[in-house]
């Protein structure tokens, strides 16, 4: 697929990118994907969905944006959020100059931790080109005890060493974590229910990281996938999101792991693409 890829803000010397993916031009909608990448906040990169899925997208018209965020621990959640919505500023400033889009107009489109970045913009935007967001596996909250407890499928994993995290963790941002090196952050963090001071050091700050009721109910439509299997994000929270946004999708997935949509060997996750694509096009209706 033709990409182009820009710098849209530097955090502390780190130039934060997004890549571009048109729409093929005989399909394109007036509506493009902005992607958050998941991994815990801690590692992962704006390039992991799959190519497949990227094909689907540009193949039905839907140009989509991929976007950077600084990850933690060495960035703390008020600077990945400030991040972030210098994006959603320079996206659309530059949507038609950079990428010849006719219309600014967009989604939120974000897997697990992304999903969770997505729906703190979402809640806190009053803009009238956001017109939907898409989760995947996300949550809306911090608060859940299982965030905060040991986690009973990542202690099936062998101990990662306090020591061992602390030799990974950077003097100098980043927004590219490889998998290999920065899992067993997530890890160990998830084995001693210590994540979420990972990226959120500030106890008094955690309020403002949360979605209330009211925000939920106030979001725009949106499409909310998840396996009901889930040993990461406990599926409860899809469904409680679906309960109280008022234009809710809910697609649920049953049995799968929580990233059911990286194995492409399964039929489920070109299953729910197709299913996006056709809510996406119900938004470029209405």
């Amino acid at each position: 697929m033709n990409s182009s890829t820009h710098t849209y803000f530097v955090y502390e010397g780190l130039p934060l990118q997004a890549t571009f993916y048109p729409a093929a031009e005989a399909s394109a909608k007036p509506l493009t994907l902005l992607y958050l990448h998941g991994g815990g906040l801690v590692f992962g990169d704006r390039n992991d969905l799959p190519d497949a899925y990227r094909e689907m997208l540009a193949d039905a018209g839907y140009s989509l944006l991929t976007i950077d965020y600084p990850l933690a621990p060495e960035a703390q959640l008020p600077e990945i959020t400030l991040c972030l919505h210098q994006a959603l500023t320079w996206f659309k400033e530059e949507s038609k100059n950079l990428f010849n889009l006719g219309s600014a107009d967009y989604v939120l489109f974000g897997r697990s931790a992304g999903a969770y970045l997505a729906f703190l913009l979402a809640a806190r935007s009053a803009d009238p080109q956001l017109k939907g967001l898409a989760s995947f596996y996300g949550y809306y909250s911090l608060e859940d005890p299982s965030f905060r407890l040991p986690n009973a499928h990542y202690n099936t994993f062998p101990k990662v060493p306090a020591a061992y995290v602390q030799q990974q963790i950077r003097k100098k941002p980043l927004a590219v974590g490889a998998v290999t090196e920065r899992f067993p952050l997530y890890l160990h963090a998830r084995q001693t229910g210590k994540w979420v001071p990972l990226f959120l050091e500030d106890k008094s700050k955690t309020t403002a990281f949360n979605l209330t009721a009211e925000e939920l109910q106030s979001l725009p439509p949106t499409f909310l996938t998840a396996s009901t299997a889930d040993k990461d994000v406990p599926y409860r929270l899809t469904q409680q999101a679906a309960q109280l946004i008022p234009i809710a999708a809910l697609h649920p997935i049953l049995g799968m792991p929580h990233d059911f949509d990286a194995d492409l060997s399964k039929p489920a996750g070109r299953r729910i693409y197709q299913q996006l694509i056709r809510w996406l096009d119900g938004l470029c209706e209405e």
